[in-house]
């Protein structure tokens, strides 16, 4: 059994979980009204109210003229995103990531797929303030159509029984990748749902949508597809910063460093890691580049320890002497923290 969990409306959610929007009041997050801005994301009121993603700011404020407009913060989603990501990976290390507010799960290993996925929805409410829901089904698609509609509950779970039925009453258009023209044609055709798709053959399809009608034909069917493929944890983690103007001193570079030093840690932190090697890079303004690094035996996480070994490293470069134009500091050698310390080896004499 697949899972798939994502939170509907992701970026109204992450600005009512950040407090720049209230629950009790239409939200609409997208770009300019006064440049033809396009709505990127609202919230379950603004959705009621008729704001649909995809349409002019200006069209959804007629719409929803009670509704407050912030712009998109993408750095701030994808942040959010990997917070959530880190919250279910503490469930389940068998996760796909899918887009930025969705994640496809593995639970076929679990004696109880559903109170997993219940436990992974209330996870990311608790930690993070965002409502979860989930979709449950043998294939992908049937996971993420599920999702779509999951119900009061949150949580909907299609069996493999079921799963040809819950497709049929779908539009065409609900298929990955069958656009309006495509559907055009099928509906010339007389086929307008999923389960029209259902009962004719692959071969008859293909003679009226071409190349893709063996992709249509399995996401109809609900044949089992390859699954998901879990992706393993970070390697390496970074940060960086481009400086407003290029800066030689020592003191404005420092504070630099420190604040990429937090971000590394809140990166750390997420994907429960430490560190036993930095490496700071400096790219100068006349387009030349220095590295420094350092390895220690017992890894690091912490803001502080990470902003002493930085400003070690960049004590040891020529920054003095030359214009710093963009810092980047990355950590490498990750282990989990209670892997971190090594024991100490006791002397004999």
């Amino acid at each position: 059994m697949l899972a798939f969990v994502h939170v509907p409306g992701f970026y109204a959610a992450v600005e009512t979980a950040d407090g720049r929007g209230d629950a009790t009041v239409p939200l609409i997050v997208g770009g300019d009204p006064r440049k033809r801005g396009t709505v990127v994301s609202v919230n379950a009121l603004a959705f009621a109210a008729g704001a649909i993603p995809g349409m002019d700011v200006s069209d959804a404020l007629r719409r929803c003229p009670d509704a407050r407009v912030l712009p998109t913060r993408m750095a701030r989603y994808r942040e959010a995103a990997a917070d959530m990501r880190a919250v279910l990976r503490g469930i389940t290390d068998r996760l796909e990531p899918s887009g930025v507010d969705g994640t496809y799960l593995d639970l076929s290993a679990e004696a109880d797929a559903i109170s997993m996925a219940a436990t992974c929805c209330v996870r990311v409410q608790a930690d993070l303030g965002f409502a979860a829901v989930a979709g449950m089904g043998p294939t992908r698609f049937i996971a993420y159509l599920a999702a779509e509609n999951p119900g009061p509950g949150g949580i909907r779970a299609i069996a493999v029984a079921e799963a040809r039925s819950f497709l049929s009453g779908w539009p065409l258009t609900a298929i990955w990748g069958l656009g309006p023209a495509t559907a055009a044609k099928l509906e010339d055709q007389g086929l307008t749902t999923i389960g029209d798709l259902q009962e004719i053959s692959l071969e008859a399809l293909q003679e009226i949508v071409g190349r893709n009608a063996k992709l249509f034909h399995a996401l109809a069917t609900a044949y089992a597809d390859e699954g998901i493929q879990p992706r393993p944890q970070a390697k390496s983690l970074s940060q960086e910063r481009t400086l407003r103007e290029p800066v030689s001193d020592l003191g404005i570079l420092g504070e630099g460093l420190s604040d990429l030093a937090g971000g590394l840690e809140k990166a750390l932190r997420r994907e429960n890691r430490a560190t036993r090697r930095l490496t700071l890079g400096l790219r100068f303004v006349d387009g030349q580049e220095a590295s420094r690094t350092e390895t220690f035996i017992d890894a690091i996480q912490s803001q502080t320890e990470v902003t002493e070994v930085g400003l070690r490293l960049l004590g040891r470069t020529q920054v003095v002497a030359r214009e710093v134009r963009r810092m980047r500091l990355r950590a490498t050698q990750l282990s989990r923290p209670e892997e971190t310390r090594q024991p100490r080896q006791l002397r004999l004499f």
